[in-house]
């Protein structure tokens, strides 16, 4: 053996790192607060009905450069994908814009709903479907890469740097409110910064092939992020990993600024030569480590950047086939619906039933999303009456809403589930709730290399969505290799990844 390495936390950043670990001779124990392996990346299930919160979309499920990560990790060869062909259909008052992922499809549309927009359209268009940033990345740690691999992805950069230029400091909120026609702003802005999953100041030079690395290179696999997340546990343990269930981590043991190991809840202590922090990130930094590891990047990461916001998600079964509708459709209530003080005027519709496996058949999984305020339902959750009375009230909105909008559909539905921050950081441990670490915005994208270590701080490496803006899984399962290819350097040994 290489030597040993305990990973905190079982999501897809903790069981990434722990394969490539075991790949790489490491005797390797992952420690998991809860039951299962998934983390963040998992679905509910209730009575033949499931609801997929994380895996909408699997960057890099179809190609480019991260691609091979997936393959490593077995999830290509073991899960059938499905790609979406429209983004989303928005629905105004008067006029409707289907994003589809046909470019003279999507520009004739959007012509027909606004001439006047016309060089803004065709800016708009020509930039999500042209040059693609994602084929810029790697797969190796900033530290590793060499002139070779910088001179390797200088045709990739290249078409994209007047793109760069071009919005260095604009937002898609901005680029929108230029559009003249008051519908195609909204809808512009839905694109990405949509109702329930807001992206507030999100890089205008993020966009750029936003449909093929967001859409039709995102697959969602079948089957869900629960099958995934397992196979990926499975994975670890069948070339000799271990995980513990129901175990969670609540100290680091340091001596002389060098974490040696962690202690659990229950009092025990375990060692290994090196520990990686694959959990909470504001947890390990200011509640175990009481802040005393920091430098300026880690305090304007906490002090500066902006938490994902967290959601409230009411997620109905009910007895009808929504396959023939577009798979997310955005419209406006007819009644405003209010969470925690906040009016939300445009609800987000999802279903799923381009997945057999999430609804009995003719049936189907759907759900709504909103943006909410963690220290709202925490409060709340302290009396459970009120808690739960909240949350049937939203349920009820929405229900009607949906009635509404598809008559006969409160009549028919027979399942309801109403999770919210307080859930997610009961299962998870996240911090506020915050299903994705921090937001990307043009004051930190150039922060996207991950901060993976403490100043002072040796023996210990994080990963996951704390470390970066905006990780999604596929940046969080990339830090878990990095993490290994990192060690192995240090080590001097050869990075393997694979058979």
């Amino acid at each position: 053996m290489t030597g040993s390495i305990i990973i905190v936390g079982a999501g897809i950043s903790g069981l990434a790192a722990g394969y490539y670990a075991r790949m790489n001779g490491y005797d390797c124990t992952i420690f998991e607060m809860h039951s299962l392996p998934g983390g963040l990346c998992a679905a509910w299930e209730r009575k033949g009905y499931k609801w997929d919160i994380s895996m909408h979309m699997l960057t890099a499920s179809a190609g480019g450069p991260l691609h091979k990560m997936w393959e490593e990790l077995g999830i290509p060869q073991n899960f059938k994908f499905h790609y979406h062909d429209i983004n989303s259909l928005v629905e105004g008052s008067n006029e409707k814009l289907l994003w589809s992922v046909d470019k003279k499809t999507l520009e004739a549309d959007m012509l027909k709903i606004s001439p006047e927009d016309k060089k803004l359209i065709r800016e708009f268009v020509g930039l999500i479907f042209g040059a693609d940033m994602l084929k810029a990345a790697s797969l190796k740690p900033k530290k590793l890469q060499t002139i070779f691999d910088a001179i390797k992805i200088l045709p990739v950069i290249l078409p994209l740097v007047p793109k760069f230029i071009r919005y260095k400091k604009v937002t898609l909120q901005d680029f929108a409110a230029r559009f003249k026609h008051p519908f195609l702003q909204e809808a512009v802005r839905f694109f990405i910064d949509a109702p329930g999953w807001p992206m507030p100041r999100f890089p205008m030079s993020a966009m750029a092939g936003f449909v093929r690395s967001g859409i039709t290179e995102a697959g969602t696999p079948l089957g869900g992020s629960n099958q995934v997340m397992q196979h990926m546990a499975e994975y670890f343990q069948s070339l000799g990993g271990t995980i513990r269930y129901k175990s969670r981590v609540t100290d680091l043991v340091i001596e002389d600024d060098m974490v040696t190991g962690v202690r659990l809840g229950d009092g025990s202590e375990h060692r290994a030569e090196h520990i990686i922090w694959a959990g909470d990130g504001h947890n390990l930094i200011f509640n175990i480590l009481k802040g005393r590891y920091m430098d300026d990047r880690i305090r304007t990461m906490y002090d500066s950047w902006m938490p994902v916001k967290p959601i409230l998600h009411v997620m109905l079964g009910v007895d009808m086939d929504f396959s023939q509708e577009p798979h997310r459709i955005i419209f406006k209530p007819g009644e405003n619906i209010t969470i925690a003080g906040k009016n939300h005027d445009w609800i987000a519709f999802l279903h799923h039933c381009f997945d057999p496996s999430a609804a009995p058949k003719g049936k189907s999984a759907v759900e709504v999303w909103f943006d909410t305020e963690y220290d709202y339902w925490e409060e709340l959750a302290a009396d459970k009456q009120k808690y739960n009375a909240e949350k049937k009230r939203i349920a009820n909105c929405v229900i009607a809403e949906l009635d509404r909008r598809w008559p006969g559909f409160a009549g028919r539905v027979e399942v309801v589930d109403v999770p919210t921050p307080v859930t997610y950081t009961r299962y998870t441990g996240t911090w506020k709730g915050s299903p994705d670490g921090w937001y990307v915005t043009p004051e930190n994208m150039n922060g996207m290399e991950p901060a993976n270590t403490l100043p002072g701080l040796k023996g210990l490496q994080m990963t996951g969505q704390w470390t970066m803006p905006f990780t999604g899984t596929v940046m969080a399962a990339l830090t878990g290799r990095q993490a290994i290819q990192l060690l192995c350097r240090e080590s001097k040994k050869r990075f393997v990844s694979e058979y």
